[in-house]
């Protein structure tokens, strides 16, 4: 039978948090080759042994710092959006639509605030594409139930048109992913909400005009 790994200690925990936030920060400007785990270390303020004690490599590491990145990622949207209130509270008093604007907002804002985060993810593709799944992919598979509920409430609500629920949370999470990586790679960092906005709105309202009698005989 095997044993259950010994809970982590609170001086562990910061620990590992104080190596990740400074691996973040190295790999996202020097790149994974590039990258000298005695600098994060250093940063750290540990020793290069502590960090490989907690996370195996150099490889384990740099996965383990895009876990981190969804994982902040996560956090900070949850608490911008939900603000101590339940979901049926939020859907009743915004909406469905007006909520997944919200939500979408809050992951782009963070994004914006971390553009190292989104680096991460980039030179994670880059380094480890025959060898491991995306991380963010991973996590957004792992999450897709929340998401999921809140278009088929919308449905339900009759806000959302009838549609598959998974294809329609794929269409706003690619969307997303799409805004926030063209953005980095064109140079516009400090407008990735600004550009989410405006891509949200166009998914949400639509481009086709609702009334085009004028434009048929």
């Amino acid at each position: 039978m095997c044993e259950k790994p010994e809970p982590i200690t609170t001086k562990a925990a910061k620990k590992q948090q104080s190596i990740l936030t400074n691996a973040m920060m190295v790999f996202a400007k020097e790149g994974f080759r590039n990258t000298d785990v005695q600098i994060i270390a250093d940063l750290a303020g540990v020793g290069k042994g502590t960090v490989y004690r907690h996370f195996g490599n150099k490889e384990q590491l740099f996965l383990a710092t895009a876990k981190f990145c969804v994982e902040r990622m996560s956090q900070y949207a949850q608490q911008k959006v939900m603000q101590e209130k339940t979901l049926p509270e939020l859907i009743e008093e915004n909406g469905v639509p007006l909520l997944l604007r919200k939500i979408m907002l809050a992951c782009a804002e963070f994004y914006q605030k971390h553009p190292q985060t989104i680096e991460i993810m980039i030179q994670e593709r880059a380094e480890f594409r025959e060898s491991i799944y995306p991380t963010h992919l991973m996590f957004r598979e792992e999450n897709r139930s929340g998401l999921d509920g809140i278009m088929q409430i919308g449905i339900d609500r009759g806000e959302l048109r009838p549609t598959n629920v998974m294809q329609a949370s794929d269409a706003i999470t690619d969307l997303l992913w799409g805004c926030l990586i063209s953005g980095c790679l064109q140079g516009q960092k400090n407008k990735l909400v600004e550009r989410v906005e405006s891509a949200i709105d166009l998914l949400l309202n639509g481009l086709v005009a609702t009334d085009r009698s004028s434009n048929t005989e």
